[in-house]
């Protein structure tokens, strides 16, 4: 049998379809299969399979402005200066874009130095707080210890209420025991 062994992708160029196509028509023709050293599937096509198949190819632009139009000639100019536009625009942005960068840069910068003065002024806060705190606590430890030696001279005061007026009432006893009987009852009452 006569005919070319082609993968499925150049049996799809050759028929000017897709690889898919390509392997369902070698199905419905039951051409050969077999793998190729390569690990791709190749078919036999047969010679009068491809005849008339050719793809319709669209004609190649040519880069010679000869056999260009004068439309298309206005059109490539209008491109390109669409294109010198686009650039422009582009360095623009980057510019902008690189005057961005620089601002916020120093922008943190800036806070990161404002950060660290902040962290200074936050740690000589906690210094302050933490000596509070201690004279606090000291402060609280002397009230503590006047409550206590007030409590007591309370305690003792009332003792010595208690013994003066104890002293007192003897006092008065024996001044009562001294004054003569006949004073003692008359002034009685």
């Amino acid at each position: 049998m006569d005919g070319r062994w082609l993968t499925y992708a150049e049996l799809a160029g050759e028929l000017g379809t897709s690889a898919e196509g390509a392997r369902r028509r070698a199905q419905r023709g039951r051409w050969t299969r077999q793998r190729g050293n390569d690990g791709l599937a190749r078919v036999l096509v047969p010679e009068d399979a491809l005849d008339g198949q050719r793809p319709v190819r669209a004609p190649s632009v040519r880069s010679d402005r000869a056999g260009a139009s004068s439309e298309s000639l206005s059109l490539i100019e209008a491109l390109r200066a669409h294109v010198a536009t686009l650039e422009e625009q582009l360095a623009a942005a980057e510019a902008r874009a690189s005057e961005d960068t620089a601002a916020l840069r120093e922008h943190n910068a800036t806070l990161k130095a404002e950060l660290e003065h902040r962290g200074a002024e936050i740690d000589t806060l906690k210094a302050q707080l933490a000596a509070s705190e201690e004279r606090t606590t000291a402060t609280e430890a002397r009230v503590t210890a006047a409550d206590a030696r007030a409590s007591e001279e309370s305690a003792k005061t009332a003792q010595a209420i208690a013994a003066f007026e104890g002293l007192a009432q003897r006092l008065e006893a024996m001044a009562e025991a001294r004054r003569p009987l006949w004073h003692r009852l008359l002034w009685r009452g």
